[in-house]
């Protein structure tokens, strides 16, 4: 038997290196094993593609290897080294090729990777006839194929499906033939498998192109045979000639949070995702109101009003408070629906809005971000019903193919102050609508004419009740900024824990987004009959996401105080450098089930300024017993010698080393841990910590501080609203005391820290 040995070779050690990670190919059938850390994770089962009404696999000896060739390159990611293998499908030639790349490590800089991958790609040279399968939750393709049986190493896995940025079915648990249990087919998403050592070393195997086309299927117990596919989904009867998709496998050894990040950002270099859309979306930067499910005025205007006069009343309440609400949600309360709920014009009923929206943005001058979903057969702009643009009708919903109606339906609503368009039920519209689901171009063409046309607007997309496909997509659509990381608020619910799918956002360039919010636990004649226990905990979390902040509150039932722990003056939200997620040994426990990590929420994030000028923060809530964390643990590998302390007491201050962990116990959700890590300087022999603005949730939020200068003095740029004034900490030799500082008439100041002054 021939093999070849495909090899990741690179150098950075924050991923897999030559030692670690091997494909090896056999030449002579495209088989494959995948070596990690010298021992075998991972085998090939028998790949198959479906063409003329009939199966074609490996298996059966059915499908045959018409020809094996290798070739190399180089494209924007770096050389790469290609073992194609051409099978005979019946009357179809498929090339599947599998694809070592070593990138240059020069256009990356999370942690300075050179990233090792493998590709597995599918090619229909001469496209292909009668493929569906029997169910839509299948494959008509299946390479990868990996046979689910035991291997040397015992491994966890995490599986993203479902709905809400596959929050709804995720899976977490050991890899086996019998514990590997999951929702397949149009739901099915990124997986990740690592094991139990040190380093976490994680395999993360997803598609990489096409990825509305795309699903996983897992074949459990099919006459003997347990094995995971990846191919096109089951629904599509015709693939059209030299469809391609392919397969990313990457490695990495430190851990489940940076092989994620490390595997995004090959992605995102890839289709060329920017970051500076989710920079300049508003709704991202600033508090906003809700009137989605949970909220108050969800479906329910104030009693005698209508709903045009309910927002005139919270806009002017908020306005008496002082809250700085900077923009207003509209949910799917104010355009026509028909009796299936679907919408038959995007446009404001009379009495919803009496005055039109138009009218209601000039008079509160608040931008919007607006709710949107699935079109209705009989929706007033389709040329079958007299309409002017072109809709695929399918049943009672429609589906638009037609990029001139996304444009202007935006540009019209630019004029009633749209700046962020919600598109909803993503997951349902895909399912309803039969021809996305046996199409290999609609869906992507949807959402790019969708995402075209925002582009075009000045507008920015938030998804919602995504799947994972749809998540995916997004990273050839950059003004796709957010997208919700939870499922639907409800007052008193945990939908709050988003520390893992807040990964899977943060990996693809997106902001999760954790729902709107109470800010007070009782408010009287709600739809819910409800309370909210845990109204901190709601804000701490929506804070750390770096997604939006939206309340929902009743006229007359927010809580100032807590809101503005999260924003400035202005309603810019003081966010850290990235989302809080799950720790690596969170996500271990909850698959291994024995492992020492801990029985709760423990999550991280931090603020970077460069250098080792790096701000920690750790939440814990639900935890049950006590559970301690090291800086390793906590994932601030490389961070400077530091200190730690709780957001509720600035002068308990412990250090936070390998030697001195700090111990958890008690967290709640209602008294939920919240502790800041902060390194330790030394200024003219004094042993100093910055510990920031302590009345926010992030008090080292770069939205907040511009620049630390530490030399023989500590100088601080502050940023924030015209003549703010900013409550500043640091503990000396054990004692916190604060430094005053009102920002100038452009809203910045300089601190010094010896002077205690700002000016």
């Amino acid at each position: 038997m021939k093999l070849l040995v495909i090899v990741a070779i690179l150098t950075a050690s924050n991923v897999c290196t030559a030692q670690d990670f091997a494909v090896n190919v056999d030449t002579s059938d495209g088989s494959f094993y995948v070596v990690v850390q010298g021992k075998t994770w991972l085998e090939s089962g028998p790949y198959f593609f479906r063409a003329d009404g009939d199966i074609f696999s490996f298996a059966d000896g059915s499908l045959l290897l018409v020809k094996h060739s290798q070739s190399s390159g180089v494209d924007l990611i770096g050389q790469w080294n290609s073992n194609s293998f051409v099978y005979q499908a019946g009357s179809t030639q498929i090339e599947a090729s599998i694809v070592q790349y070593k990138p240059d490590p020069s256009i990356f800089t999370y942690n300075d990777p050179a990233l090792p991958f493998v590709l597995f790609k599918q090619k229909f040279i001469t496209g292909s006839n009668n493929t569906a399968a029997a169910s839509v939750s299948e494959t008509i393709s299946g390479f990868p194929s990996i046979a689910l049986e035991e291997v040397d190493v015992p491994m966890g896995y995490l599986y993203f499906a479902g709905n809400q940025f596959g929050s709804q079915n995720m899976e977490a648990n050991q890899w086996g033939d019998t514990t590997f249990d999951i929702l397949y087919g149009h739901g099915s998403g990124p997986l990740a498998l690592f094991d139990r050592s040190k380093t976490a070393n994680t395999l993360i195997i997803t598609p990489a192109s096409e990825f509305m086309a795309s699903s996983m299927y897992h074949q459990n117990n099919h006459k003997g045979k347990n094995n995971v596919f990846w191919g096109v989904m089951g629904g599509v009867n015709t693939v059209p000639k030299d469809f391609e998709t392919s397969y990313i496998m990457f490695c990495g050894n430190q851990g489940i949070n940076k092989a994620f990040v490390s595997w995004g950002q090959i992605l995102q270099t890839w289709y060329g995702h920017k970051e500076g859309f989710v920079k300049s979306d508003m709704t991202i930067n600033y508090l906003g109101y809700w009137t989605d499910n949970g909220a108050y005025y969800y479906h329910e205007s104030e009693k005698g009003k209508n709903y045009q006069d309910t927002v005139l009343d919270v806009v002017s309440y908020i306005q008496q408070i002082g809250l700085p609400v900077r923009y207003f949600q509209y949910d799917d309360w104010w355009y026509y629906v028909d009796p299936h709920n679907a919408i038959m014009q995007w446009k404001p009923r009379p009495d919803v809005f009496p005055s039109g929206l138009e009218w209601l943005y000039n008079k509160t001058s608040l931008p919007v971000l607006a709710h949107s979903k699935f079109w209705s057969s009989n929706n007033t702009y389709a040329k079958k019903n007299g309409g002017a643009y072109n809709f695929i009708i399918d049943g009672d919903k429609a589906l638009p193919t037609d990029e001139r109606f996304w444009q202007d339906l935006m540009s019209s609503a630019r004029q009633w102050g749209l700046v962020v368009f919600e598109e909803d039920f993503l997951d349902s519209q895909f399912d309803a609508l039969t021809p996305l689901h046996t199409d290999v171009n609609l869906g992507r063409q949807w959402l790019l004419e969708m995402g075209n046309a925002a582009a075009k607007n000045g507008l920015r997309i938030q998804y919602c009740m995504t799947y994972p496909r749809h998540a995916l997509q997004s990273l050839e659509i950059p003004v796709v900024t957010q997208a919700r990381a939870s499922r639907d608020y409800h007052p008193g619910s945990d939908h709050w824990k988003i520390g893992l799918t807040s990964l899977l956002a943060w990996a693809i360039g997106l902001a999760p987004y954790k729902d709107n919010f109470w800010t007070t636990s009782v408010q009287s004649g709600n739809p819910y009959n409800g309370s909210e226990p845990n109204t901190a905990l709601n804000a701490v979390v929506a804070t750390l996401s770096t997604g939006p902040v939206g309340i929902s509150d009743m006229v007359g039932g927010s809580n100032k105080s807590l809101i503005m722990r999260s924003v400035n003056a202005d309603g810019l939200i003081l966010k850290p450098s990235r989302p809080a997620t799950a720790i690596d040994n969170r996500i271990r426990r909850i698959a291994f089930g024995d492992f020492e990590g801990p029985d709760g929420e423990v999550w991280s994030t931090y603020s970077d300024f460069g250098g080792q000028n790096k701000y920690g923060i750790i939440l814990a809530a639900e935890l049950n017993g006590d559970y301690s964390i090291t800086p390793d643990i906590a994932g601030y590998q490389g961070f400077p010698s530091s200190m730690i302390f709780p957001y509720n007491n600035a002068s308990k201050i412990q250090p936070l080393t390998d030697a001195d962990p700090l111990t958890m116990s008690g967290c709640t959700t209602v008294d939920f841990c919240l502790y800041y890590v902060s390194p330790v300087l030394k200024v003219q022999g004094k042993q100093v910590l910055i510990q920031g603005e302590l009345s926010k949730w992030v008090p080292m939020s770069p939205q907040r501080v511009t620049d630390i200068n530490i030399g023989d003095d500590i100088i601080i740029s502050l940023n924030g609203a015209a003549a703010e004034s900013v409550v500043f900490w640091f503990n000396v030799n054990g004692v916190s005391s604060p430094v005053v500082c009102n920002l100038g008439p452009v809203g910045s100041a300089t601190l010094s820290f010896n002077q205690q002054t700002c000016r």
